[in-house]
């Protein structure tokens, strides 16, 4: 296909020379970079003989043996060498370079380059059969490589999770980030052009990778009925503890093993009391978190005893100590609830 586009440019040309008055000549389509991504200038067709015509009319002479001959062959159009639809493929082809060229640590473009500063890479020309070639400068590309070391390298931060029993993590504290060093860079510039020519824009760069260390926090809400005690649990060790006020006879807080569901910084509580059948309303009860139906932790602000039992199922608190375990244990939370 190549090499038949080839041959008919150079008849074309051949003729062109041999009768110029017999051609018009077309506009071969071009591409070029408009300060933010490459667009094409159509081309445009000319006229002139039919070049297969006049070949096979002069071969047919040659074969009969006839020293003149007269062609009157019919005048098309002559595409040009680059046609708008060859101009079309190789813009998008840059385009798509543009969009992802870059410095790449893993799957992660680390040190994107401009789309002007890419371009500036580049040069684009095009061959015998009209195909845009595309060449990159290893040169101005090591200006780039130049910077890399001040953007690549950086400490690894060790990360910091809460959980649960599980270790399905409920929470980030710290966020925790790999360290990483880039290595040699001496053939980077040189690899990159080669690359680029290709229509490669990716390139993954040499780099040690020192991976974070992760601290796992596993928090449990334990709470003793007995005692009357809640402790904060963090990896089995016990971090904080105070007096609760868990359901009374007849309305219990039912122990077992739960986890913290739905949160509210504020709620209106309303029901009918299991012991008493009474109905209660209470309104604004503070950091309410739910672990068992409509069993909670929360706040209370209408009592002051606690340590004993006095609630109708709910574990309530002082206000300040149901907000430091709101903060304290995200949704998932463990809880244990016993005697």
């Amino acid at each position: 296909m190549v090499l038949a586009r080839r041959w008919a440019i150079a008849s074309l040309a051949a003729l062109q020379k041999a009768a110029p008055d017999l051609f018009v000549a077309p506009t071969a389509a071009t591409v070029s970079f408009d300060g933010k991504k490459y667009v094409v200038t159509d081309g445009a067709a000319g006229e002139g003989l039919d070049v297969e015509a006049v070949s096979a009319a002069l071969q047919q002479a040659f074969s009969a043996g006839v020293d003149d001959v007269v062609i009157e062959p019919a005048v098309l159009p002559v595409e040009p060498a680059t046609t708008t639809a060859m101009a079309d493929a190789a813009a998008e082809r840059l385009n798509g370079m543009l969009a992802e060229i870059g410095f790449y640590v893993g799957d992660e473009r680390t040190v994107p380059v401009s789309a002007k500063t890419a371009a500036s890479w580049l040069t684009l020309d095009t061959d015998d059969a009209g195909e845009i070639v595309v060449t990159a400068d290893a040169a101005k590309i090591q200006t780039a490589v130049d910077d890399l070391v001040g953007e690549i390298d950086q400490e690894a931060v060790d990360g910091t999770v809460v959980t649960n029993a599980a270790g399905d993590v409920l929470r980030t504290v710290v966020a925790g980030q790999d360290g990483r060093v880039l290595g040699d860079v001496s053939g980077v510039a040189t690899a990159f052009a080669a690359q680029l020519a290709e229509g490669d824009a990716v390139y993954t760069l040499p780099v040690a990778v020192t991976p974070q260390a992760t601290t796992e926090l596993a928090r449990l809400l334990e709470v003793d009925l007995g005692a009357q005690r809640l402790y904060l649990k963090e990896n089995g060790k016990v971090v904080d503890t105070w007096l609760i006020s868990s359901g009374r006879p007849g309305a219990v807080t039912f122990p077992g093993r739960y986890s913290i569901g739905w949160k509210t910084p504020s709620q209106d509580m309303a029901g009918t009391a299991r012991d008493s059948g009474k109905k209660y309303t209470q309104e604004d009860v503070p950091w309410v978190m739910y672990f068992n139906g409509n069993q909670a932790f929360h706040g209370a602000y209408w009592h002051n005893n606690f340590g004993n039992v006095m609630s109708a199922g709910c574990v309530n608190m002082p206000p300040a100590k149901a907000k430091v375990i709101y903060d304290w244990s995200p949704e998932g939370t463990d809880v244990w609830i016993h005697s």
